[in-house]
Formats: C-alpha cells, sequence, structure tokens
C-alpha cells in the first residue's frame, strides 16, 4: 500500500523485500485477539485501526518499534520507539 501511495520507494515486489528484511532480522509479531483489544485501549491514540495494532504488537510484546510515522513518533503513550527519518 505504501509503495502504491509512494510513500516508500522499494526497488523490488513486497514479498522480496519483506524476505529481505527477516534474513536481516527484523521480527514479526502475530495479530491475535489480545492485540486487538488491547488497541482499543490506547489512550489519546488517532483511529487508524491498523497503526493501533502495530503499536499494540510493539508494547506487548516489549518491543522497540521502528518507524517514521510522525502520528506514532508524537503519541505521549509508553512506547518504546526509534524515528525511521533521522
Amino acid at each position: 500500500m505504501l509503495k502504491n501511495k509512494q510513500i516508500i520507494e522499494l526497488n523490488e515486489n513486497g514479498i522480496g523485500w519483506r524476505k529481505q528484511l527477516l534474513r536481516q532480522g527484523l521480527i514479526e509479531f502475530d495479530i491475535d485477539g489480545e492485540v486487538a483489544v488491547f488497541s482499543s485501549t490506547l489512550d489519546n491514540f488517532h483511529a487508524d485501526p491498523a497503526d493501533r495494532f502495530i503499536v499494540s504488537s510493539a508494547m506487548l510484546n516489549s518491543a522497540t518499534l521502528l518507524t517514521a510515522d510522525g502520528k506514532i513518533l508524537n503519541w505521549k503513550g509508553n512506547l518504546k520507539r526509534l524515528d525511521a527519518r533521522k
């Protein structure tokens, strides 16, 4: 989606990009019922459900989220995050 909206630029298709990141150590987390329910409890967070799932997954797994999303970076919640824009 982000590639189609020209928000990010990829030199290959999404499947190849994902496989490359997994080889480099990216960890994926499943979106399960716990993540879905927790996402509805985020205080003062915007309404985008995808962002809520991403943030909730990171928080529930005590992971640091690498993101360039300004709304996530500026949120005051208890989330470990790194700014990917730098």
